[in-house]
C-alpha cells in the first residue's frame, strides 16, 4: 500500500451498542461516511439495528433511543450484510475502532458470516502521533483541532461524520510532516480486533 493518502477509499465508520462486552451485548447503531482520498464520496450509510441483548437503562439515556425505536429497527441479517459490501475496498477509520471491529466480527458470526477486515486507521493513535495527548474523548480531540461539534446524544452517524473531520485534519497535519503513503498511515494508525 505505497499509494498516496489522496487516491485511497475510505471508509470512517461508528457503532453504537448497549454497553462494551461483544458477548452480552449488541450494535444498536451503525454510521459511516466514505471517502475518496479527503473528500466524501457517495452516500453516507446509517441504520439502527434491532439487538440481540437486553438495552440498559444507562444505554438508552446515552443514545437517546427508546425500546419501541430499536424493536422496530431491521435485525442484523438485513444491516450487516449491506454495511459489510459498503466496506468492499475501502480501508477502515474509526476512533478507538478495535472494539466496533470486535462487536461487527460477533454480530457476523451471530448470522453466519465473515467480516471483511479485522483492523482499521484509528484517529486517536494518528492525534497521539501528532499532540503530546494520549486518551482524548472524540469531542476533545475535535475541539483541539477546532472542529464544531453539536450533539444532545450518540448517533452513530453524527459519530461518523466527526471521525471523518477529524481524519481529514489529521491527515492534512500529517502530509505537512511529509507522511503521504497509506502504508505509513496505517502503520502509525493500525488498530486490530480485540476480539474473536
Amino acid at each position: 500500500m505505497e499509494n498516496d493518502v489522496h487516491r485511497e477509499r475510505f471508509l470512517v465508520f461508528d457503532l453504537e451498542m448497549t454497553g462494551l462486552s461483544p458477548d452480552n451485548d449488541s450494535i444498536i447503531e451503525i454510521g459511516a461516511v466514505p471517502l475518496y482520498g479527503m473528500e466524501p464520496e457517495g452516500e453516507m450509510f446509517f441504520s439502527p439495528m434491532r439487538p440481540y441483548t437486553i438495552i440498559g437503562a444507562d444505554s438508552k439515556r446515552i443514545h437517546g433511543l427508546d425500546g419501541n425505536q430499536i424493536l422496530d429497527a431491521p435485525p442484523p441479517d438485513v444491516v450487516l450484510p449491506e454495511f459489510f459490501n459498503m466496506m468492499k475496498g475501502k480501508i477502515l477509520v474509526g476512533q478507538n475502532p478495535s472494539l466496533d471491529l470486535s462487536f461487527l466480527w460477533k454480530a457476523a458470526k451471530n448470522i453466519g458470516g465473515d467480516i471483511p477486515h479485522d483492523w482499521a486507521i484509528d484517529i486517536s493513535k494518528i492525534f497521539s502521533f501528532i499532540f503530546p495527548q494520549n486518551h482524548l474523548s472524540l469531542d476533545a480531540m475535535a475541539k483541539t483541532l477546532k472542529i464544531r461539534t453539536h450533539r444532545e446524544n450518540h448517533n452513530a452517524l453524527e459519530d461518523a461524520i466527526i471521525t471523518s473531520k477529524i481524519f481529514i485534519r489529521l491527515v492534512q497535519l500529517i502530509t505537512k510532516r511529509g507522511i503521504y503513503s497509506t502504508r505509513k498511515i496505517i502503520s502509525i494508525g493500525k488498530a486490530s480486533l480485540e476480539y474473536k
